[in-house]
């Protein structure tokens, strides 16, 4: 075999190299591209879930209802489930501060508490570009610039 035979056959090895690296380069980011995207809407499902029960208690409250706490409280386990297995480190622990305080009898630290919970989630789904702060939540769960005052003092 001529040099210039050895020298023709390694470029076609390494273009077949190159090109099933490529393949298989792209195989992998389309995967973690997908699970990404999966991981997102379980976090989002996990997110909205917890707001939810949050929105549901607040209606039952207002509307003089009372709350199914056995509903609730499955609810609430599938919340922590979910929280642990998809929410953010800073997501987790908001949520934890949060949860040690529900078992207190200080209600503004607790929703004080609860409020750093959803700002954490809300940074989380926006990658930290929100520029809502907890005064805004508290403004739009109270609809009352008074009753933020107060709760604020």
């Amino acid at each position: 075999m001529s040099p210039e035979d050895i020298i023709a056959l390694l470029s076609v090895l390494l273009s077949a190299i190159v090109a099933v690296a490529g393949i298989v380069i792209a195989r992998q980011s389309e995967k973690l591209r997908t699970m990404r995207k999966q991981l997102s809407e379980k976090k989002c499902e996990a997110y909205a879930d917890a707001v939810e029960l949050f929105y549901s208690l607040l209606k039952d409250s207002k509307s003089h209802r009372v709350t199914n706490n056995d509903k609730m409280m499955q609810k609430m386990i599938d919340i922590k489930r979910d929280i642990f297995m998809y929410g953010s480190d800073k997501v987790f622990r908001a949520f934890n501060t949060w949860l040690l305080y529900t078992t207190k009898n200080n209600d503004k630290a607790q929703f004080a508490a609860f409020l750093d919970f959803v700002l954490e989630m809300r940074k989380d789904l926006c990658n930290n570009k929100t520029r809502l702060t907890k005064q805004d939540i508290l403004l739009n769960l109270t609809q009352s610039e008074e009753e933020v005052r107060k709760l604020n003092n």
